[in-house]
């Protein structure tokens, strides 16, 4: 069974088009029908058949077209695995975290990993905290860091460590010294306030601002970057972690307000893996001696 019969039959199944598969690789309509007929006989069953002029998947083909996948796929990781070792790379390391996570200090932590572990290649994947336990379960990630705990016995989980939220508005353009104060209550009856764009915090928050701003409007942004770049343009106002705005602060492009009459929760993150190697544990306490330093 050659790889280029398993990738002609994908395509195909995809199609339904002889001709259309032949465009798609680059070669003849005849070759097409070769390798499905090599294909066939090599499992000993037909894999399409005619419907008018149109084919279909047979109940045998659909089925063996989720094997085929995988053994492409797998094929595929094969060959970029040895394609990083013959780059000097012995291990690839595969990290899952939330876009909330790329606006902080965890690019930079990432970054010096790197450049001391110069033969371990990493990969990450940005994605939302409630896929990442999956994402380990199912081993297409080493190690994660989520807004959310683990809900399984199964995984290693930890607190790395928890921050308070703000409310975070545009800018004013003042001065620290110059600026009129600003009132967080007259903010957030006037303004929209951009919610859900963390997994943890926001069902809870939503109803403390409705207690004391019953009057409150609300629009749902699920990234937090999303709902950054809002605020900056005057769209509206948020709550969001500390770690999360300290750059845009510092900038004068965000300005962090104080809201006393509002019970605020706080937002956790959390390291997930699924085994305890020394890659994972080496990783986390390297990333450990930056957040505690």
């Amino acid at each position: 069974m050659e790889i280029k019969w398993l990738n002609t039959f994908s395509i195909a199944a995809e199609e339904l088009n002889y001709r259309k598969t032949a465009e798609k690789l680059y070669i003849t309509q005849p070759a097409v029908s070769l390798h499905i007929r090599q294909l066939e006989e090599e499992l000993q069953e037909t894999l399409f058949e005619k419907k008018g002029r149109h084919i279909q998947l047979t109940e045998f083909g659909r089925i063996f077209r989720i094997e085929a996948m995988s053994l492409i796929q797998n094929y595929e990781n094969v060959l970029q695995k040895m394609k990083s070792v013959k780059q000097g790379y012995h291990k690839t390391f595969t990290i899952g975290m939330t876009s909330l996570l790329i606006d902080s200090i965890f690019p930079s932590i990432i970054r010096r990993y790197q450049e001391k572990n110069h033969d371990i290649e990493l990969a990450i994947q940005v994605t939302e905290s409630s896929q990442l336990q999956k994402m380990i379960e199912d081993d297409q990630i080493d190690i994660a860091f989520s807004c959310l705990p683990s809900s399984s016995g199964s995984l290693f989980c930890k607190k790395l460590f928890s921050d308070s939220i703000t409310l975070a508005v545009p800018h004013d353009g003042y001065d620290s010294e110059t600026a009129p104060p600003l009132d967080p209550y007259g903010l957030m009856n006037q303004s929209i306030i951009f919610t859900h764009h963390h997994p943890g915090y926001w069902d809870l928050l939503k109803r403390e601002i409705q207690r004391y701003v019953p009057s409150s409007r609300f629009l749902r942004i699920t990234q937090s970057h999303a709902a950054k770049r809002f605020i900056q343009e005057g769209m509206g106002i948020s709550f969001l972690p500390s770690f999360a705005i300290n750059r845009e602060i510092q900038e004068g492009r965000m300005l962090a307000i104080d809201t006393p009459f509002l019970d605020l929760p706080s937002c956790s993150i959390y390291s997930l893996h699924k085994y305890d190697h020394s890659y994972e544990e080496e990783f986390l306490a390297f990333v450990n001696s930056f957040l505690l330093a």
